[in-house]
């Protein structure tokens, strides 16, 4: 269990120096560093809303939105136009295939024509004379 980025063991050591530094005052002054913490916060809070940084914040966060979402637009556009393309091509070198392969006549199978199979011979060995 990790509190504040510190684990249980750094807490308890941290209790323990507290108690012995401060002793009998240590709850007077938890109760003042809890107020000026307090006093800290409230002001920040007001600095933020004087300066209006919130709002600058959350203006640039909606411009990086704009732009990721018109960045996507852009990528899917570009890759339909390269789908596009690549099935033009492909069409276009598949028609072609096609007409060759009609204009150079009919294979062995479609004339009716039966090919035999290339079978390899083996070499043949003679027994050496010695």
């Amino acid at each position: 269990m990790e509190f504040f980025g510190l684990s249980f063991a750094e807490l308890v050591v941290i209790f323990v120096v507290a108690i012995l530094v401060f002793g009998q005052r240590l709850p007077q002054v938890a109760g003042e560093t809890a107020a000026t913490l307090q006093r800290v916060r409230r002001s920040l809070s007001d600095l933020r809303r004087e300066t209006g940084i919130d709002q600058e914040i959350q203006k640039a966060k909606r411009e990086f939105e704009d732009a990721q979402r018109a960045a996507q637009a852009s990528v899917q556009r570009e890759a339909a136009l390269m789908r596009a393309e690549i099935e033009r091509t492909n069409a276009a070198t598949s028609a072609a295939s096609t007409t060759a392969a009609a204009s150079a006549g009919p294979t062995a199978a479609e004339s009716g024509k039966a090919t035999e199979p290339v079978v390899p011979v083996p070499p043949t060995s003679t027994p050496s004379q010695g």
